[in-house]
């Protein structure tokens, strides 16, 4: 729980802080000053003033505040509806006035496309620290790849049929020698639907064969022993005195061969005590491990785990190599979040799938028992998702004051306070109804 716990706060400051930095820096480069800059809401835990702004981390973390002067429509406001109140009245207030063509120092006193891109800066700060997130991460880390190039042969596939055979090594891909799995399946996929040459060394021989690339049923997987990489912190492995490199001899009574084949077992037998027999140096050591019950996303079914991952190696990349692949890897995450995002809202996934804090909080709490490199590839998944809803198009969320923005401009009028504050009380109301909706999902989940 104190992993968790931990894991989660820290995927939140980060997330909340970074985004209100973009719109508090944005502020300041057109000088306009920031009031309030609060991690989380609530009375201030901590509190300092800096100039003008009152730094503060608040007891509730579940979202934070940057209040710029005049957002409210405050002191500068009110001198404007002081003198429409003069012209017109008690009511004037409920008019809409006209937006000022030069900056009278508040947020709503500045040029419209100054206030779009404070707004904007928010969300697109959350983005971009995706980007120098990943390049921490491959940077420090490196790449893990699968070095094993043995490989399976599944009956009645478009591999057996091409003539491939379960202990070949595959060297060659179109004639570029691959080193490792994740290169060889890379080129695969850029001839998806193409008739491609491998070549593989079999008894000492090279040989090339050709296949139609479908990399939904090719047939061929990586033969990997039953060594144990990484071990999830706490987890059933680690727990049983299993160790990074011990090699799994049997489960129960079967003979254990390939890491798939100790897969296949495991996720039939969640909750089911297994008796497992592992070599550890010259040790063979045994205990009875019960997998745990996990939530397969991509089977969208419950299996079961030990909380292990195959032996990998890490591969180092030039800086140049990092800052490109960094580049890649956020625009995948960016489409798949948007690609995702898009498919809940025309129903093709279900709505039971969005999750909340909750979610987050386990999702946090897992990742961090598998080592802190995994944890920051969820903050860098997170903060993304999180710049992308902030800008939708609803009421009290950033995009929300984009259209408002664009349509005053538009209308050269700005919304009257009541009415600007009506929009608000609707955005707050579905904000509250979709953390309502995405709490009871994770609490059902």
């Amino acid at each position: 729980m104190l992993v968790t716990i931990l894991a989660f706060l820290f995927i939140l400051a980060f997330s909340i802080t970074i985004h209100e930095f973009g719109h508090f820096l944005v502020a300041k480069l057109f000088k306009i000053p920031v009031e309030k800059f609060s991690i989380g809401y609530g009375p201030p835990l901590i509190r300092k003033k800096i100039g003008e702004t009152d730094f503060r981390i608040a007891y509730f973390p579940l979202g934070g505040y940057v209040k710029i002067s005049g957002e409210d429509e405050g002191e500068i406001m009110q001198k404007t509806t002081d003198k429409e109140v003069e012209k017109h009245g008690d009511h004037a207030d409920k008019k809409d006035t006209e937006i000022p063509e030069k900056d009278a120092g508040g947020f709503y006193d500045a040029p419209i496309y100054k206030r779009v891109l404070i707004v904007l800066s928010g969300p697109l700060f959350n983005i971009i620290s995706a980007f120098f997130v990943f390049i921490l991460v491959v940077g420090i880390y490196g790449l893990l790849v699968n070095p094993y190039m043995k490989i399976e042969v599944e009956p009645g596939t478009e591999a057996e049929r091409a003539g491939f055979l379960t202990n070949d090594s595959i060297v060659t891909v179109l004639g570029t020698t691959v080193s490792n799995w994740d290169e060889a399946f890379e080129l695969l996929i850029d001839w998806e639907g193409q008739e491609v040459r491998i070549g593989v060394v079999r008894n000492g021989l090279f040989i090339e064969k050709e296949i139609m690339v479908d990399i939904d049923s090719l047939g061929i997987v990586p033969l990997v022993p039953p060594i144990l990489g990484t071990l999830k912190l706490d987890g059933p492995a680690q727990k049983a005195g299993l160790k990074p490199g011990n090699r799994i001899l049997r489960i129960d009574d079967k003979e254990i061969k390939t890491w798939n084949g100790m897969i296949e077992i495991i996720r039939e037998s969640r909750d089911i005590p297994l008796h497992f027999v592992w070599q550890d140096g010259r040790e063979v050591k045994e205990a009875n491990i019960t997998p745990a019950t996990y939530y397969d996303p991509v089977s969208e079914d419950t299996i079961g785990q030990i909380g292990a991952v195959m032996p990998l190696e890490r591969r180092h990349l030039s800086f140049p190599s990092v800052v490109s692949f960094s580049v890649q890897r956020s625009g995948e995450v960016l489409w798949l979040t948007v690609r995702t995002l898009y498919q809940l809202i025309i129903g093709r996934i279900s709505r039971r799938a969005i999750g909340g804090p909750i979610a987050i909080a386990q999702l946090s709490g897992e990742s961090a028992r598998w080592g802190f490199e995994n944890l920051l590839g969820l903050l860098a998944i997170i903060s993304i998702n999180l710049g992308l809803i902030n800008l939708f198009p609803i009421p009290a969320l950033d995009g929300g004051h984009v259209v408002i923005s664009l349509v005053e401009a538009a209308r050269r009028k700005r919304f009257s306070r009541r009415t600007r504050m009506i929009i608000q009380q609707v955005g707050y109301a579905i904000i509250l109804l979709l953390i309502v909706f995405v709490t009871f999902n994770d609490i059902t989940r």
